[in-house]
């Protein structure tokens, strides 16, 4: 399908189709967003790109952009990247290949139940070495009894506390009413767990020297449940310091990441060439955060002093915000990190993390650099459809999702105000929105072009679906939505007339905040 697609779209194009951008002097950028697994739509826009030969100066990326970019640069011939490779790669994705492995927890469940039955093992043989020995009535059946209870313990502990708060609170005659649907649930999970025990004791005697000491019977149901309601209070009682020596024996085997990095870094490794990428004519940026300061931080995959020189580049920006990558890789997995996914990245004295964090769109970096159209690439639909969150990751998700939105309405207000400020007053003077530069506060703002590719409904795959079958769709989706993006840019620059007179226009600071600034 894809290729069929790509056939029909070239037979639209010029012999060469770089001809077509020619007569463009201006510096094009394309900002790609973060989105996890989604990220193959921007793979399949920039086919697009490359099969039109539209030249990109500019890559700020984020999150899964960021790797999207920095392998569309390291193929790339001059300023055209290369999308295949990207294509290729995505195409033949497996969860395994950037390390989202959850076996890995069923390991750590089994050493737990080792270090469990190993001590138990160990007590047992110990109490039998000073003559005492506990038997079951009927041991195979006792053991499966036991599994049983651990089984429900494990699936239902969140329901069990419930029916327990319940009965506080009629205890102390709150005025409040349950959840019945909710105490069913606790109720039922708290009989069987209990019934499970209660068997288990039953069924079990305690033998001292090969007498019997204690027949676990009827007649010691009494002491069995003072015992037990015992516990239960010195549970209570010791409950803050039971629950911070719980949080340091679960803490210990889980790292900062439920998946690590290493096998991210070897799939990332094998498919960009880090060597052109730091000879790229394309500027590649990269966003990450800080997970100490809070602040953000562009990685490039040129020096900075040679950035600083470009046309319409902010020099000032540049020195404060950008710093030249050492371990370009080591940059591409700090910025696709994303929390409680994966790990953080310590780089120098910093511990890096997504982007997305502070920048789902980087905007600011593409305007501070000098573009003068922006592709907006984001993997976000036009119309959203809530997710299903169903447990604690989908809400750590869910959040993040969030959160880059919020970053992406605060980076797009600027943009928007300033280009409806430059229309309006280009309108006023019978003149294109192109030729009005606005002096704010010392600070110098332009008129960019903005065409947005985004998809209309939301993607098959979700943030953690890195599978080939299932990005697939969403690659064929983005490079159609990326040859509309092609064509819009083409009807732009055939409207825009050729023109060399600017107009600078200054701001004071009450007449931006009056237009919305």
């Amino acid at each position: 399908m894809l290729q069929d697609e790509r056939a029909q779209f070239r037979a639209t194009l010029p012999e060469n189709p770089a001809d077509l951008w020619k007569g463009f002097p201006g510096r094009i950028a394309a900002v790609l967003s973060g989105g996890g697994a989604r990220g193959a739509y921007e793979a399949g826009v920039l086919l697009a790109f490359q099969d039109a030969r539209l030249p990109t100066h500019i890559l700020t990326s984020t999150s899964i952009g960021a790797i999207n970019a920095a392998s569309y640069a390291s193929h790339a011939h001059g300023f055209v990247g290369n999308a295949r490779p990207l294509i290729n790669g995505w195409l033949r994705l497996k969860p395994s290949t950037v390390g989202i492995d959850w076996s890995r927890y069923i390991f750590v469940l089994a050493g737990l139940i080792a270090a469990s039955a190993g001590f138990g093992n160990f007590t047992a043989e110990l109490l039998r070495g000073f003559g005492i020995e506990v038997r079951q009535d009927h041991p195979l059946l006792s053991w499966l009894i036991l599994g049983v209870a651990g089984l429900a313990v494990l699936y239902f502990y969140a329901e069990l506390p419930y029916l327990f708060y319940v009965l506080a609170r009629i205890a102390r005659r709150f005025r409040w009413r349950p959840d019945p649907p909710k105490v069913l649930s606790s109720l039922a999970a708290n009989l069987m767990v209990m019934a499970c025990i209660l068997w288990f004791l039953l069924s079990t005697q305690v033998s001292f020297h090969a007498q019997p000491v204690m027949v676990l019977t009827a007649r010691t149901d009494f002491w069995i449940g003072a015992a037990v309601a015992g516990i239960a209070i010195l549970a209570l009682v010791f409950r803050n310091r039971i629950s911070q020596l719980s949080q340091k024996i679960l803490k210990s085997p889980l790292d900062s990441g439920l998946f690590q990095n290493y096998e991210r870094a070897r799939f990332l490794k094998a498919r960009i060439n880090v060597r052109r990428l730091r000879r790229s004519r394309i500027r590649v940026i990269m966003t990450a955060a800080d997970l100490y300061t809070g602040q953000e931080k562009f990685f490039v995959n040129r020096p900075v002093e040679e950035i600083e020189r470009d046309p319409g580049a902010d020099a000032a920006f540049i020195r404060s915000h950008f710093e030249t990558a050492g371990d370009l890789i080591k940059a591409v997995i700090a910025s696709s990190a994303f929390p409680i996914a994966y790990e953080p990245v310590p780089i120098d004295k910093g511990l890096w993390s997504d982007g997305g964090l502070v920048s789902k769109t980087p905007i600011t970096p593409a305007i501070r650099l000098g573009a003068d159209v922006l592709f907006l690439i984001t993997v976000d639909p036009a119309q959203e459809v809530l997710p299903k969150i169903k447990s604690f990751f989908d809400v750590g998700m869910r959040a993040f999702d969030v959160l880059m939105a919020r970053n992406v309405i605060a980076e797009l207000r600027l943009l928007e105000t300033v280009n409806q400020i430059c229309e309006d007053q280009a309108t006023k003077m019978g003149i294109r929105p192109e030729q009005m530069r606005l002096e704010i506060a010392g600070r110098n703002y332009r008129y960019l072009k903005a065409i947005t590719v985004r998809p209309d409904a939301p993607l098959q795959a979700t943030l953690l679906d890195f599978d080939g079958k299932i990005v697939r769709p969403a690659i064929e989706q983005g490079y159609r939505d990326g040859v509309k993006a092609v064509q819009e840019f083409r009807r732009y620059i055939a409207e825009m007339p050729g023109f060399t007179a600017q107009y600078v226009l200054r701001l004071e600071s009450a007449e931006l905040a009056r237009t919305g600034g």
